[in-house]
């Protein structure tokens, strides 16, 4: 009965995540349009560059789960690691809750990667973290660049400013998790009734933080920050593959100009990548659809590049970056929903 249950429930949350899928692609049709038609337009070398960037780039996230997870203590392939990533990042714009919809899914997959849960949902909420903190550096630098050209207004500083306090609330979280298990215990139960929520949505269970679990997953969280404590220069590794992510994707925006036969200096470049990314994490619509485009398009017009080109430009940069994962991201939750399903279906799991 149960199982039968779990299968059901999945196979309506594929119903679900397809629909959401149509609509929100369909709604944005007429801007894949002109990116096709703008890519037609362009030079063919720096766009194929820029495809064979974004497979790395892809690559390169999984890698960056991989070497986390090792600096865990587990061991998981780059591939299955790279579709849980692709796939979580789907979830993320479809579902947009701070990352916490990307993380259930990697939380649910936690026994198939070898890890126990409680360690899963610190790991990922320490990859966010990373990301986070390194993305930092490239928006300082933006709002410093803006700043001093006298673009920098109002609506980027408030932006900027609720991204600066939720770092900041993570920073306290993980100072405040240092001073032991029962600090970590009673963040936990506050994170548990979000994470719960989400994982209705996931998989059969009624919940996956049961009040009994508290106890031994704070414990597990205090041990994971006492292995960041032990390990702590191990973790260059994480962080040059962060370092990497943002740095295709900046290279990626530098190569859009250049398809386009235009030149932008790398203060404009890094500026931009900073804004597209800061309206990103902070916006009403998923993944910033339509707020990134204007906000984009904006600052470039500002900083002195034509409204034409900028248009061009912006729309075929969130092609690449935005819409070619998003399309990825749902086959390949597709696929690792499809796999929940045969198992339960041959009664495994």
């Amino acid at each position: 009965m149960i199982k039968k249950r779990a299968k059901l429930l999945n196979k309506l949350l594929l119903f679900i995540v397809s629909i959401v899928f149509i609509v929100v692609f369909v709604r944005q049709f007429g801007s894949l349009s002109r990116a096709a038609e703008t890519l037609s337009r362009g030079s063919w070398v720096f766009l194929v560059a820029i495809l064979l960037i974004q497979i790395v780039g892809i690559i390169n996230k999984g890698s960056f789960y991989s070497s986390l997870y090792e600096f865990f203590g587990v061991n998981d392939s780059i591939k299955r690691l790279t579709y849980l990533a692709v796939a979580s990042n789907f979830l993320n714009l479809a579902a947009p809750a701070g990352g916490l919809t990307g993380i259930t899914l990697f939380v649910s997959e936690a026994e198939r990667q070898g890890m126990n849960k409680s360690r899963s949902i610190f790991v990922n909420f320490f990859a966010y973290f990373l990301i986070y903190a390194v993305f930092i550096l490239a928006l300082l630098f933006g709002l410093f660049y803006l700043f001093f050209n006298e673009q920098l207004y109002t609506y980027q500083l408030v932006t900027a400013g609720i991204l600066f306090g939720a770092i900041i609330i993570m920073i306290v979280l993980f100072l405040i998790a240092l001073r032991g298990a029962a600090k970590v215990k009673k963040l936990l139960s506050v994170v548990a009734v979000v994470i719960n929520y989400f994982a209705r949505m996931l998989q059969a269970k009624k919940s996956l933080l049961s009040d009994g679990q508290i106890h031994v997953i704070s414990t597990e969280i205090s041990d994971c920050l006492k292995t960041i404590q032990d390990k702590f220069s191990r973790l260059k590794m994480p962080v040059l593959h962060v370092l990497l992510i943002e740095t295709i994707d900046v290279l990626t925006l530098f190569y859009v100009f250049l398809a386009f036969r235009y030149s932008v200096n790398l203060g404009v470049i890094i500026s931009v990548y900073a804004i597209c990314i800061l309206f990103t994490l902070v916006s009403i619509t998923p993944g910033g659809v339509g707020v990134v485009e204007a906000t984009m398009i904006l600052v470039l017009t500002n900083l002195q590049v034509p409204v034409e080109l900028a248009t061009i430009a912006v729309i075929t940069y969130r092609f690449f970056t935005f819409w070619i994962p998003f399309i990825l991201g749902y086959f390949a939750f597709r696929k690792l929903q499809g796999e929940k399903i045969i198992k339960l279906e041959n009664g495994v799991g």
